[in-house]
């Protein structure tokens, strides 16, 4: 009886390793998914703000429309902030005068319409998003016409 009593304890002792061994498995599972959807959560936070920032640009070039610029390439390293920026609570955008067209997407034929870009940047630094896009103004109409995502090595 003896050996029967230490052959039950040597195999309650693997029995509790292994329900250790899942249990442990199963923490490091869930800090895992705890870790993504923080991700997402910093991810989307970025997205609104930088939305948010490029909303604030649409205010300012309704407000005071910047001159037609001479070289009108996408702001260098958006995602360093490098250049000329306005800052909002939300993030930084940049306006560029694109100059006038009359075949603007998703406007009228042969309307005449002034061309924005507007690049926004989010507050958030670790994932930071960078938003871009083009309106077109004619008289009191804005209309934003495209817009895309930077990505860091855009």
């Amino acid at each position: 009886m003896k050996r029967q009593r230490g052959v039950v304890l040597l195999l309650a002792l693997v029995l509790s390793l292994l329900l250790g061994l899942l249990a442990a498995s199963a923490l490091r599972e869930a800090l895992v998914e705890t870790r993504m959807a923080g991700y997402m959560r910093d991810g989307l936070l970025a997205f609104e703000e930088a939305e948010a920032a490029l909303q604030a640009g649409e205010g300012e070039l309704e407000r005071a429309p910047p001159d037609r610029c001479t070289a009108c390439l996408p702001p260098a390293r958006p995602h360093d902030l490098a250049g000329q920026w306005q800052g909002t609570q939300s993030g930084y955008f940049h306006v560029q005068n694109l100059g006038t067209s009359t075949c603007a997407a998703h406007m009228p034929d042969e309307l005449l319409v002034t061309l924005f870009r507007i690049t926004a940047v989010s507050k958030q630094t670790q994932s930071r998003h960078v938003l871009e896009a083009v309106y077109a103004v004619a008289g009191d109409t804005t209309r934003r016409i495209t817009w895309r995502q930077r990505l860091r090595g855009d």
